[in-house]
């Protein structure tokens, strides 16, 4: 598996994904319309990290190139240290082990090299595969966010997990180093 930006190299298959109506592999934002697909590659994909908010980020079978599927970090709070990762996977790529190897290999690097000292997923309650996803990925569960997302009229209790840095404390804070990093997320 690779983690890679989305890039113009991504057209067809993202095109694919738009016009199929299947848009689970792309991240939130992602085209409506495959007439808008090459402006968002080249750059709405990208203004997250530019904005030093967050990335989105395709994962690519290795064997094959395909895309599978997205992850990405967003809500970035350089000063706390903190981010929140979010995936999708394409169902026809689902039970794989793609979210998992995803989501542990990016909540390491965004603690390791990325600066941050806490990654933090939430997952509906219902969604028995995603919670098990961050259980294998290695995010320790703290709790639950009582009705805290709504779909239509329908409210849902998040399930919230972390992924802490070595060391890490409430006292200690990012230093400006750690902030300088923000480029390479």
């Amino acid at each position: 598996m690779e983690i890679r930006e989305f890039g113009p190299q991504d057209a067809v298959p993202v095109a694919a994904f738009v016009a199929a109506g299947d848009r689970t592999a792309l991240p939130p934002g992602s085209p409506g319309a495959v007439a808008d697909v090459d402006g968002w590659l080249t750059d709405k994909v990208h203004q997250r990290r530019l904005d030093g908010e967050g990335v989105h980020l395709a994962i690519v079978e290795q064997t094959t190139g395909k895309i599978v599927g997205s992850i990405g970090l967003r809500d970035t709070d350089w000063e706390a240290g903190c981010t929140e990762i979010g995936y999708g996977i394409h169902a026809s790529q689902r039970d794989r082990g793609y979210a998992t190897e995803a989501a542990r290999a990016v909540g390491q690097w965004a603690l390791i090299d990325g600066g941050m000292r806490r990654v933090q997923l939430h997952s509906r309650l219902d969604n028995a595969a995603s919670l098990r996803v961050a259980e294998k990925a290695g995010y320790q569960r703290e709790g639950t966010l009582r009705i805290a997302e709504r779909e239509g009229c329908e409210a849902h209790d998040l399930a919230v997990f972390s992924m802490i840095a070595m060391g890490a404390t409430a006292d200690n804070h990012p230093t400006a180093e750690d902030a300088d990093r923000r480029s390479s997320l």
